[in-house]
């Protein structure tokens, strides 16, 4: 899989807890719109892969509230059957069939006479401390306003995406997510000697450090066909697994060789760079 690094700091609307990462990779190709990166949070993953999302959403009574990347009151806010941002009055709120950043109404504090509990009118909506922002954790949602003591509701946090470990290599798949991702370039070795795949293409093959695809005598080598020193065939390396590189010479030739077996060792950065595009910018007349 492919993916280009881009050494930036990622600007997005405020979260309470959560930092953005200081660099992303971004997939071209077969991979574009996949970005991997750290997350703000080391309960999401160590490194994650998602396909442009760069903050987790939000779930109330099973339905995902997806992030929007504009801000109200100075954060970011998010969307679905309802919507959740901050609110002026009352810190974070979860309200429906109104619009994103209305301000709510709560007035009339008094006591039921009916069943003797202290209520309130105005708007139907609840409030809460803020977002939870680590898989697992559940926030309580408070009502207020013509809800005010009403039944409480829960808030989760999800994330679809891919996690590993380690900045290169396998990501798996976590909440909704499928398959899974690789990123960086596999590296081989033969004894001593290593072998990383180049990040594109040459007429239609990599190459592996020594190792590449001859045109001429339609296989593939180490070293130059017809060397008097002597020469390696084998075939493409395959991540996972070995391919055995038999030592060839020339016929009547005395150069001494033994052959190599060129096995996978793990995923890498590579050193190729390239301009990376990220989006464009609306220039206002």
């Amino acid at each position: 899989m492919s993916f280009l690094y881009v050494p930036a700091h990622l600007r997005i609307p405020e979260v309470p807890n959560f930092t953005p990462p200081n660099g992303l990779w971004r997939g071209v190709g077969r991979d574009d719109g996949l970005f991997a990166f750290q997350p703000g949070s080391w309960g999401w993953g160590g490194y994650v892969m998602t396909r442009g999302s760069f903050v987790f959403s939000l779930v109330v009574d099973g339905f995902e509230l997806t992030p929007r990347y504009s801000t109200i009151n100075g954060f970011m806010w998010w969307q679905g059957n309802g919507f959740v941002y901050k609110s002026i009055s009352f810190g974070w709120v979860y309200i429906a069939g109104k619009f994103a950043g209305y301000e709510p109404i709560e007035e009339n504090y008094h006591t039921d006479e009916e069943t003797g509990e202290f209520t309130a009118e105005g708007d139907y909506f609840w409030s809460f401390g803020s977002p939870p922002t680590e898989p697992g954790r559940e926030v309580e949602l408070v009502g207020r306003g013509s809800n005010y003591g009403g039944e409480p509701k829960s808030m989760t946090a999800k994330w679809q995406r891919w996690t590993s470990n380690n900045e290169c290599g396998v990501y798996e798949a976590q909440d909704g997510a499928s398959g899974e991702k690789v990123l960086g370039l596999p590296r081989f070795r033969a004894g001593g000697e290593y072998f990383t795949r180049s990040f594109a293409k040459t007429k239609g093959h990599y190459t592996y450090g020594r190792i590449r695809y001859s045109e001429t005598y339609g296989k593939w080598v180490i070293g130059e066909v017809g060397s008097g020193a002597g020469w390696h065939e084998g075939d493409e390396p395959q991540v996972g697994g070995s391919v055995t590189f038999r030592f060839c010479r020339n016929e009547g030739s005395e150069a001494r060789g033994s052959d190599m077996t060129v096995s996978y060792v793990n995923h890498v950065k590579g050193d190729e760079t390239a301009k990376a595009y990220l989006g464009e910018v609306a220039i206002w007349r």
